[in-house]
């Protein structure tokens, strides 16, 4: 099997795998087309929004995505939020998602963050450990809807 190329989305993924792969978290493949074009532009738009993916044979098999927060703490330092880790049911356990979030702490190490950060559910906390997260504090959450 050929390795994975890892490399930020570009909106010919869309329909090229990207959407189905968000699949493993939420449903996101019936979305309309018109629709995920206009998302991607938004955030396309936004240099601190920045959504990595795998392609693996020229299929989108994996992605995450890492936001830029800059503060007023920390001299105005930078923080990385990592989100929507997602790798392609039939692609697990191929290290795909690994090496998308190391592409993604080097981009943030690059633009300056003193620290990334995510929340993530107790059962897949090994993986990230493995990569050198550590837990710090509990994740509260309100919903709006």
């Amino acid at each position: 099997m050929s390795e994975p190329i890892i490399r930020e989305l570009r909106k010919k993924d869309i329909q090229n795998g990207f959407l189905t792969t968000l699949d493993a978290l939420k449903k996101a493949s019936d979305i309309d087309n018109d629709k995920a074009v206009k998302i991607f532009e938004k955030i396309d738009s936004n240099p601190d929004h920045i959504i990595a993916v795998a392609e693996l044979d020229g299929k989108i098999v994996g992605s995450t995505t890492l936001l830029i927060e800059q503060k007023f703490i920390h001299d105005g330092g930078m923080v990385g939020h990592i989100e929507d880790v997602a790798v392609n049911k039939n692609f697990q356990g191929q290290k795909i998602g690994q090496k998308i979030i190391k592409y993604l702490l080097e981009i943030a190490n690059s633009r300056g963050c003193y620290k990334t950060i995510l929340d993530c559910t107790d059962d897949v906390k090994p993986f990230y450990e493995k990569l050198g997260f550590k837990q710090i504090a509990n994740e509260l959450r309100f919903d709006h809807i």
